[in-house]
């Protein structure tokens, strides 16, 4: 793969520069002057401009331009501009770094073909944590801590793209007043359906009579019977274990299972976010859209209008209730994952696992709680009892999730504590254990295990209090964590984790394993293709064939480590083309926002879950098929 590094030099003043300290960033003598590999430079019609050509390849490329002297101090500036267009929704990366050798890096996600004016503020550079940020006609994430900005050295910009994309970028400007960002389109890029104008592919939707014909043909395969070999809760129905009316756990011949509530082994497979709403912004970018549905005000939410002309307003959500499980027993998921519709857990058809918020409110530090102040333990109680108490005797519940891809692990979480001015019953412990103890990196190690045990126990026994007879199953961690937190999660009945990979890495599910001892569920993980007028996720592949191949892969190498109960893909329908809430706009989807499946995945998931259980016992190898990406 290819991976570009553009370095731009800033100059260094003692007050603001008048005018734009980065102009002439990309004039002929510092280009003239670059270290180029791998990517290809061309001059660009606008000034100060120029047009990037990335390319697939395995090898880093990488362009060097010397440094000027005006802009080195970037705090001091109101804000960080520059346009792009690029004619491809594959992301880039936009660094930052400084002298010490530190780097701060902005991810850029754009609307294909759409040219834009970017404008971050001083708040996002300094201080303030942008997660993920949708603006007019593009977004960004950026997760990082902060550095220091007071002496920059060079931008970089970076793409791993999986076919030739071509970048336009310039007029880069820090400015001494706040600016706006923009977007400049002539003509809409999104029709009334949500798809996207500018591009065609097989299977799009150019009417509302095509539409019809398409759901009356789902409907008619939905119909035909598969036999994945599931009791009624979708566990194996050969194999059992002891039953106790209740998910559980066991250990048999070395491989971890779960166990429903009929005894039957249970490998647990299924989406998230099975729900009918998924709005996107309208406020400020009017233009994109083409036509809206009606009722549409600053969001608007094309799959829940779609849907709607499917499944009629008066019994709505009755109707899209019936068509989820008909096609998760058809597709072969046994399992109503995260983030779904509470609709679904009302005289459910199929095991559902549910997030809880328990002692996430009141005073904390990045998320993380005052968990030694007394009160927090009682707020816990309420918490959990009005949450959970409600499913105490519901045996298609499999368990409880408390938090999702927590910041507060990375993010210096002692010494926020310590410094913070208000007083606090945790600050104090903190004060006390380092007192006793030393400030050493060992000290700091022990510490935040004992903060996050405490955190973690606290809200454990809330929430068994409230419904003894379930799982709790963790927070969902992003990847990662030190090893410090991970070994406080053997509170909990098992370890949940994120992992975004093509496939979990075996050795370090064996690692956290060793650390927690406790199995392992996966929460997330997906595929998307930069297709459609989509960005193509985290983890990119060639196109929609390969996409349901990378699912088999994942899931059979999941279900063929011995520590893995299960594993979850995110999300049940593609975000919006113009973003979610926060921007994202991915291709990840096993249905279209015209509610409509993708065939291609609907063949691999079947195939998958037909040998899902085999392969878990170890009676069948995993595939061997991996994706293509290019």
């Amino acid at each position: 793969m290819k991976v570009i590094i553009l370095l731009f030099a800033v100059l260094c003043c003692s007050s603001v520069a008048v005018g734009n300290p980065l102009q002439g960033i990309f004039n002929a003598e510092n280009l003239k002057a670059a270290k180029v590999t791998g990517v290809d430079l061309a001059a660009d019609t606008r000034p100060d401009s120029v047009i990037l050509k990335f390319h697939p390849r395995d090898e880093p490329a990488v362009i060097v331009v010397p440094v000027p002297s005006a802009a080195r101090d970037w705090t001091r500036h109101a804000a960080f501009t520059f346009e792009f267009s690029a004619n491809s929704t594959i992301l880039y990366r936009l660094h930052i770094r400084n002298r010490k050798g530190e780097e701060f890096t902005f991810r850029v996600q754009p609307l294909q073909d759409v040219p834009v004016k970017v404008a971050i503020p001083n708040s996002y550079l300094t201080r303030e944590y942008m997660n993920n940020r949708q603006f007019k006609g593009y977004w960004i994430s950026n997760w990082g801590n902060h550095i220091d900005l007071t002496d920059v050295e060079s931008l970089a910009i970076s793409m791993n793209p999986n076919r030739d994309v071509t970048l336009k970028i310039g007029a880069l400007r820090l400015t001494g007043e706040a600016e706006e960002d923009e977007v400049y389109v002539d003509k809409p890029v999104v029709d009334r359906f949500g798809q996207w104008i500018r591009l065609d592919w097989p299977g799009k939707v150019r009417s509302l009579d095509e539409l019809k014909l398409a759901w009356k043909k789902e409907d008619a395969e939905l119909a035909a019977r598969q036999d994945f070999g599931f009791c009624r809760y979708g566990g194996w129905k050969e194999k059992t274990a002891k039953a106790t009316g209740f998910f559980h756990t066991t250990q048999q011949e070395g491989k971890w299972w779960l166990v429903d509530p009929d005894g039957h082994l249970f490998f647990s497979t299924g989406p998230d976010c099975v729900r009918y709403t998924d709005p996107t912004r309208v406020a400020g970018r009017e233009k994109l859209f083409e036509k809206l549905p009606a009722g549409s005000s600053d969001t608007t939410d094309f799959y829940r209008a779609n849907a709607a002309m499917r499944y009629g307003e008066q019994d709505f959500v009755a109707n899209w209730k019936a068509k989820a499980f008909e096609r998760l027993r058809s597709w072969g998921f046994n399992t109503i994952a995260n983030w779904s519709n509470s609709a679904l857990f009302e005289q459910p058809e199929a095991p559902f696992v549910t997030n809880v918020s328990v002692g996430r409110t009141g005073k904390n530090w990045q998320s993380f709680p005052d968990a030694f102040a007394h009160e927090f333990a009682r707020l816990a109680e309420q918490e959990a009892h009005a949450q959970c108490a409600q499913f105490r005797n519901e045996p298609f519940l499999i368990g409880y999730f408390i938090g999702n891809e927590p910041r507060w692990p990375r993010r210096n979480l002692i010494d926020l504590i310590l410094k913070d001015p208000a007083p606090t019953e945790t600050q104090a412990f903190v004060r006390r254990f380092l007192n006793d103890h030393g400030d050493t990196p060992a000290a700091r190690e022990a510490l935040l295990e004992a903060l996050a045990r405490k955190y973690f126990e606290v809200v454990y026994k809330a929430i068994k209090k409230a419904d003894p007879n379930h799982m709790i199953l963790g927070i969902r961690f992003a990847g990662e964590a030190p090893d410090a937190v991970l070994k406080a999660n053997d509170v909990f009945d098992l370890f949940s984790i994120n992992i975004y990979r093509f496939a979990p890495p075996a050795d370090q599910i064996k690692r956290i394993y060793n650390l927690v001892k406790r199995p392992i569920l996966i929460g997330e993980f997906h595929f998307g293709a930069a297709e459609r007028g989509y960005a193509p996720a985290l983890v990119m592949v060639k196109n929609q064939e390969e996409r349901g191949a990378t699912y088999q892969y994942y899931m059979e190498q999941a279900a063929a480590l011995p520590e893995i109960i299960g594993a979850h893909y995110f999300q049940l329908i593609d975000q919006p083309v113009t973003g979610r809430f926060d921007g994202e706009n991915y291709n990840l989807g096993f249905v279209i926002q015209l509610d409509l499946p993708y065939p291609e995945m609907v063949v691999s998931v079947r195939a998958t879950h037909r040998r899902i259980y085999q392969v878990h016992s170890g009676a069948l190898p995993p595939t061997s098929q991996k994706a293509k990406m290019r």
